[in-house]
């Protein structure tokens, strides 16, 4: 075949192949590469096709992650809240069992540290300060800071004891800034004037964390004249100052003061709270004469650790109380409870609480004696009472050997009797150094029921070294009357012993 016959052969076959090509496809005839394309287009399809019933793909199936603690809320009332709050307040009475028995009855004209190393000026001193126990001049320290209280139970507490020279104790309870600021040109002792300012934090899950504050003590039936925060201040009793904003809040919960800005006074008995307001928050110079005294807010001293102040308190409910005539102290909200004393009209008695019928008020006198009086016989400034109850509760004493034990204290012994008063039966003598365990106090004396290797019975407490809150202690009533008559009772603040007559209970 030529070369030109042979390019005519081939112009034949091309041209029907690309009139095939050009063709409708027949039904049922798959095209020459649908082998080669459809596993590949068979996928696609049932990739992005959706079906009734897709196939379930492994990888492609959602697992929830597990949530990490930090993402599971816990509610408020949960037990692991309470047992944060549990712990929290049983690290506090280690802190303050430990810091009371470094602090408690430290010579006067020192400052005491309990708890963490605090701030002070002048700084030379931080070291000397810094731990437990350590004591430094009051003279020497021109400023100190405590550090905030913390639901670890760790935090700044420090007494500043100035008995000998202004009468009056300091305990420093948290974050709380005080500054000597004495005019030493008017040859005043140092303390007398200084300024206050305490900070407030926040704790989530501690509920028996106390705020911050500063608790000044006057000595006991010693009038204490001091300049706080720039308010000239005549103390009886014991105070809490506390700072807010530009406002300084002026807490009784014993006793009372008299409180004079500008010329102005005003008194406020325990129970109550006044204020006094400032241009800056310096707190040096008021700017406002004191408000009238208020029934105080009971959340602003709630859970103030009363057993570790030089002087324990039981901490009062809002308002106080004044006998309209002669009423009977009892020793249950009953009239025919045992009688303790007959108050006179006038006496300013403090509220504890109430019986659940509220008829009946708890009070405590200013000598530091509690008892029942029927509401009927009472007036005065009264707040709402939250603290109700049928019994009559016992009163906090100091925690760990402090608040239970005792020393003799006398070169010539005690004498251990078995009732407490001189006239009865000495059952043996006590030597000095003798410790004993204290049970009980008497109901017409200043004695108490000890226990002892020696034995059992009552001694004069005058005998005795002990840092326990007497007045905390349990009354035996049932002990023999004296012959002889006790001495007539004083039941203001300050009054000395107040122990009811033997021969008028029932």
């Amino acid at each position: 075949m030529t070369w030109s016959d042979r390019k005519a052969v081939y112009g034949v076959v091309g041209l029907m192949l690309l009139l095939s090509a050009c063709a409708p496809r027949a039904t049922g005839v798959a095209p020459i590469d649908s082998l080669a394309q459809q596993p590949t287009a068979t996928r696609n399809v049932i990739y992005v096709t959706p079906t009734q019933q897709p196939t379930s793909i492994p990888t492609a199936v959602p697992i929830t992650p597990s949530l990490t603690p930090t993402m599971t809320p816990i509610p408020s009332s949960t037990p692991n809240v309470a047992a944060l709050s549990a712990q929290c307040t049983v690290t506090l009475e280690q802190l303050y069992t430990a810091a009371g028995e470094d602090c408690l009855g430290q010579p006067s004209g020192y400052l005491c540290n309990g708890g963490l190393a605090p701030e002070v000026e002048p700084q030379q001193i931080t070291a000397s300060i810094a731990l437990p126990g350590s004591l430094v001049s009051a003279s020497d320290i021109a400023w100190v800071r405590g550090q905030p209280l913390l639901e670890n139970g760790s935090g700044g507490m420090m007494w500043l004891h100035l008995e000998e020279n202004i009468h009056m104790n300091g305990l420093i309870l948290g974050d709380v800034e005080v500054r000597d600021v004495t005019d030493q040109n008017l040859n005043l002792p140092q303390w007398q004037s200084f300024t206050v300012k305490t900070t407030q934090h926040t704790a989530s899950h501690c509920s028996t964390l106390p705020l911050s504050s500063f608790i000044v003590q006057g000595e006991y039936g010693v009038a204490s004249r001091l300049v706080i925060n720039g308010v000239s201040t005549d103390l009886n009793g014991t105070l809490v100052v506390q700072t807010e904003n530009d406002v300084t809040h002026f807490i009784m919960i014993e006793g009372q003061a008299r409180f004079i800005v500008f010329g102005q006074a005003q008194i406020a008995f325990a129970g109550q709270q006044l204020d006094v307001r400032y241009n800056d928050a310096e707190f040096a110079s008021p700017a406002e004469v004191p408000s009238p005294a208020v029934p105080l807010e009971t959340s602003r001293i709630a859970n103030i650790p009363v057993t570790a102040l030089d002087r324990p308190v039981l901490l009062p409910q809002p308002g106080y109380l004044r006998t309209a005539a002669n009423v009977n102290m009892r020793t249950e909200p009953d009239a025919n409870a045992r009688l303790l004393y007959q108050i006179p009209a006038g006496e300013v008695v403090s509220i504890l609480g109430q019986n659940p019928e509220r008829d009946w008020y708890h009070v405590r006198l200013g000598n530091g004696e509690t008892g029942w009086m029927y509401a009927e016989l009472l007036e005065g400034q009264p707040g709402f009472v939250e603290v109700v109850y049928q019994a009559t509760p016992q009163p906090p004493q100091r925690s760990g050997t402090l608040g239970t034990t005792g020393v003799v204290a006398v070169n010539f012994g005690s004498n251990l009797r078995a009732a407490p008063d001189a006239s009865f039966t000495a059952l043996t003598t006590l030597p000095l150094g003798t410790e004993v365990e204290l049970i009980a106090r008497s109901p017409y004396s200043p004695w108490v029921k000890v226990r002892s290797a020696l034995g059992e019975g009552w001694v004069a407490l005058f005998t005795l070294e002990t840092r326990a809150a007497i007045s905390f202690l349990p009354i035996e009533y049932d002990v023999p009357l004296p012959a002889r008559a006790t001495a007539t009772p004083n039941y203001s603040y300050g009054g000395g012993h107040a122990y009811p007559d033997p021969l008028g209970g029932q």
